[in-house]
């Protein structure tokens, strides 16, 4: 499977259907305590939107800080989610709570030492084993939910991808995707603040973000398979 490519912070239908049409392979929508969060009732509208227009939509992905399963599992129903990205301080005895498939985010702070950061993500390796679930890492910024921005250590992210598939996310834009990719070797991509102007999304750095992700990540495939052929 190639690099799967992952669009965030989804606040319209049209922010999910110029996603679809970009290629990305999965869409967010947080329903978090944040300025880009949604609810319910119009996420439900957005992703029928997004089904009737496009024959093939991507899995839409519902994003939750610390909320109780039960308000997890509510709002998963109603709006017809595929996924639910768990993005707080969760514990695994909570993941196997939620009925969707699941993508978890560990957050990764400055001090982290590399040996601190495998032992974090050994506990959701374990859970995906059993479940089926994705991993997703970030740097961890005080205050914010999510990595506003930041770009994590490549070279702490690339040891850890030695050894676990996650998707990576922080401080990724199309011009800062390539040289991610081909430092870190990532499962997957995430972007979210990166492809917006003035807080919206715009078309044109969506589609630039997967041409750039998918360019990069041919290329090193391509490098793999010659290097292997020789």
């Amino acid at each position: 499977m190639g690099l799967v490519i992952k669009l965030c912070g989804n606040r319209s239908s049209t922010d999910l259907i110029n996603a679809a049409n970009a290629g990305a392979d999965l869409l967010g929508v947080i329903f978090a305590d944040a300025w880009r969060r949604v609810s319910v009732q119009h996420a439900r509208e957005m992703v029928s939107a997004l089904r009737g227009e496009t024959d093939h939509a991507p899995p839409v992905v519902g994003v939750f800080v610390d909320q109780p399963a039960e308000e997890v599992n509510r709002a998963a129903a109603e709006v017809g989610l595929d996924m639910v990205q768990l993005h707080g301080t969760e514990p695994p005895e909570y993941w196997g709570l939620i009925d969707r498939p699941l993508i978890i985010a560990r957050r990764m702070s400055a001090g982290m030492t590399a040996d601190e950061a495998e032992e974090e993500l050994s506990r959701v390796a374990e859970f995906m084993q059993r479940a089926g679930a994705l991993s997703l890492i970030e740097p961890h910024v005080e205050g914010e939910p999510g990595g506003a921005g930041v770009a994590i250590d490549f070279s702490l992210a690339e040891r850890l991808a030695r050894r676990y598939s996650f998707i990576l996310a922080g401080g990724l834009n199309p011009e800062t995707v390539a040289p991610a990719i081909q430092a870190v070797r990532p499962w997957g991509v995430d972007v979210s603040s990166g492809v917006e102007t003035n807080r919206v999304k715009d078309p044109f750095k969506v589609g630039q973000f997967v041409y750039q992700a998918r360019r990069a990540s041919t290329a090193h495939a391509s490098a793999s398979l010659k290097g292997a052929s020789q």
